[in-house]
Formats: C-alpha cells, structure tokens, sequence
C-alpha cells in the first residue's frame, strides 16, 4: 500500500476506535457482472481469513435489469458501506446504466483513485503516489444520452456543480492530503 494511504486509513482508524469494536458490521454485496463475483468472491475470502467483523448482505444486480432494486439501494443507505463488483452497462437501446443509477441515487459525487509503484516491479515511472479524485456526477458521467437518427448517440455535456458540492470536493481533498507525509493538492 502506499504511504500515503497507509497513513490516512491509520488516522481514520484511530478516529473510529476499532479497539471497540465487537459486532460485525454489515456490507452490502453487490458481486455483479463479469469478473466482480470473482474479485467480490475473493474479498470475502480474504475478509474471513481476517476474521474481520464484517458479514455481507449479498444482491444480485446485474447490467440487464432496468433498475437497481429498491432494497439494494435501502441496504446501502443502512449499511453506509458497500462492495461492488463491475456491472455491465448494456449498449444501444437507449438502456440507462445501472452504474449511473447508482451514482445519482446516492449522490456519489467524487471517485478517489490511489496509483503507485509496487515495490520490486520495474515501470516506466519509478517513485509514483498520486490520488486522484474525480467528480463524477456530471459531464459525461451524467448519463444524459440519445439516439438523435438510428446509430448516431449524442451526450450531453452538462456541468450544473454547486457552490456546496464544489467545496465538499475541495475540503475531501485537503483533508485527504493533510494526513500525507508530502501533501501536495491540484484542483483541475
């Protein structure tokens, strides 16, 4: 893991005081489509080897239904936690994405990504730790699509970001990069 985000997830864990906890909490599963069984499949594995106080309230949701069901969407209101495997977005047909679907009903609004070297494996770019934190509610992640003649699909482009959301990003960000050994933040 990198050093960055070793050290955040320690002061995270120091703030929650795990030391006190006793009961297994509840995630909500979402194995998915594709390889997501394989990959959710292998976390619950490692989740019980840990003997992690976790246990998993697993749904079938897969890129084919019209609507993610309303019971997943209460599990993971309940739970505040969620696994999710890959779910295939069908294409043509002017189907939504479930993905989408997700996103908005839940206003997850940011996409943090953590990219580093592993160690001993030789790359283009050596000494790499970089977070990315992607809005990704608007724009092209919006959704908004239609087939304006058979075979030609137009996106709308459309960024409607409010002061508040600006600076939930914003103060995410500093907060992430305050808890680093080498805080260094962008807003792009």
């Amino acid at each position: 893991m990198a050093r960055r985000s070793l050290s955040f997830l320690k002061d995270l864990l120091s703030r929650s005081s795990p030391s006190r906890i006793t009961t297994p909490r509840p995630v909500t599963l979402i194995p998915g489509d594709g390889i997501g069984p394989m990959v959710t499949g292998a976390v619950e594995q490692v989740m019980e080897a840990m003997h992690a106080l976790v246990y998993f309230e697993k749904f079938e949701v897969h890129g084919n239904m019209k609507l993610v069901p309303q019971e997943v969407l209460e599990s993971i209101r309940k739970n505040q936690v969620c696994l999710k495997g890959g779910v295939i977005t069908p294409v043509g047909g002017g189907v939504s994405s479930l993905n989408v679907q997700l996103r908005k009903e839940l206003d997850l609004y940011a996409s943090l990504v953590n990219c580093f070297n592993l160690p001993g494996l030789t790359t283009r770019h050596n000494n790499v730790d970089i977070v990315v934190i992607r809005e990704n509610t608007e724009s092209e992640y919006s959704g908004l699509e239609h087939e304006v003649i058979p075979g030609v699909v137009e996106s709308l482009k459309v960024h409607l970001i409010s002061l508040s959301h600006a600076l939930s990003i914003y103060f995410f960000g500093m907060n992430y990069t305050t808890c680093q050994d080498n805080p260094v933040f962008f807003i792009v």
